[in-house]
């Protein structure tokens, strides 16, 4: 499988997604804040590939080291990045799911039209996914620590940092 920066050097990226996003301001602002690797993978996911990391063997178009932190990256810039997982044997033996990730047909579409209002609903999805990544690890440490515990730990936090939270987001 040939590696992202093998197809899509930082040069030519950058180029692809110019012109992918013509006359769109807010496309080519992100595009220039992007670093290496995250321009690489965007360009190549905005071309229609599929991204997988290094050294699995199933169905992708293309790789690069650590592709599920590069596609974190860009989902922390509110870009459209969908993971599919694929069952697969390790190289050692034994079976794993690895996952290969791509940008939807009709999300790249409206990302070139509407790039605010899809970027607005990737960052609500993205909020969402951490408040119920926030309540299962409370709901255990709930269940290990007891609320004393947990507010115990709180104080704890409070007074390591030596100032209370500020306008953090809500816990809704």
């Amino acid at each position: 499988m040939q590696k992202v920066t093998d197809l899509y050097p930082p040069e030519i990226a950058r180029h692809k997604l110019q012109k992918h996003f013509a006359d769109n301001a807010v496309m080519l602002e992100l595009i220039q804040k992007l670093n290496k690797t995250s321009l690489c993978t965007f360009a190549a996911l905005c071309d229609g590939n599929v991204v997988t990391t290094s050294g699995y063997n199933i169905m992708a178009d293309l790789c690069v080291n650590r592709a599920s932190a590069v596609a974190h990256s860009l989902k922390q810039k509110f870009l459209p990045v969908t993971a599919r997982t694929i069952s697969t044997k390790a190289d050692v033996g034994g079976a794993v799911k690895q996952a290969a990730f791509y940008i939807d047909e009709v999300d790249l579409e409206r990302l070139k039209l509407e790039p605010e209002k899809m970027m607005k609903e990737c960052e609500h999805n993205l909020n969402s996914q951490k408040r119920t990544n926030a309540q299962k690890e409370m709901s255990r440490l709930y269940k290990e620590f007891g609320e004393d515990g947990i507010l115990a730990l709180l104080r704890n936090v409070a007074g390591a940092n030596g100032t209370p939270p500020t306008g953090g987001q809500p816990a809704i």
